[in-house]
C-alpha cells in the first residue's frame, strides 16, 4: 500500500503507473485536503467536478479544477482516495517533526495524515510519501501545538 498526496495528481499517476507495473497487487491511495477535494469528488464521479474554493493550509494540494485527462488517469490507477483535515494535517507535521525528526509541509504529510487517520494500520507494507519541506515558522508552531504524544 502507498499513499500518495494529491494535487495536481502528476505525482500520483507517476508512483501508481511505476508501482502498478511492478506489482498489480499494490493498492494506491490518493491524500486531498478535506478543504480542496476536487479530484477527490472527481475520482468519486468519474468526472471532472470543479470546487468553489480550495482554502487550505496545504498548498501543493490546493486544486479546484481538475484536467479531464487526469481524472481519467487516477481513475484507472488510484484504489483510494481519503480527505484529511487540516487538524490532521498539522498533527501528522508535528509526529514527523518530533517523533521522526523529519520537517515537511502540509502537503508533504498528509500522506502521513491519512494513514495516522486510518483504522486499520496493521496491513501489510505501506509506504507513506512525505514530500516538501516548506513550511513556514507558524505552521510549525501549530503542528507542535497539535501533536498529541499520547494518541501518536
Amino acid at each position: 500500500m502507498i499513499y500518495v498526496p494529491m494535487g495536481d495528481t502528476a505525482l500520483i499517476r507517476g508512483v501508481a503507473e511505476a508501482a502498478k507495473q511492478i506489482s498489480r497487487n499494490v493498492k494506491i491511495i490518493g491524500v486531498q485536503s478535506e478543504r480542496a477535494p476536487s479530484y477527490f469528488l472527481s475520482w468519486k464521479e468519474g468526472r471532472a467536478v470543479e470546487t468553489e474554493t480550495c482554502d487550505t493550509i496545504a498548498d501543493g494540494l490546493a486544486t479546484r479544477t481538475p484536467v479531464p485527462a487526469n481524472v481519467a488517469a487516477i481513475r484507472e490507477l488510484v484504489d483510494e482516495v481519503i480527505l484529511v483535515s487540516e487538524e490532521v494535517m498539522l498533527r501528522a507535521i508535528g509526529r514527523l517533526l518530533i517523533v521522526e525528526h523529519v520537517v515537511a509541509e502540509p502537503a508533504g504529510a498528509a500522506a502521513t495524515a491519512a494513514y495516522l487517520k486510518s483504522l486499520d494500520r496493521n496491513c501489510g507494507n505501506v509506504a507513506l510519501l512525505v514530500t516538501g519541506a516548506n513550511a513556514s515558522t507558524g505552521v510549525l508552531r501549530q503542528a507542535i501545538a497539535a501533536y498529541d504524544d499520547s494518541n501518536p
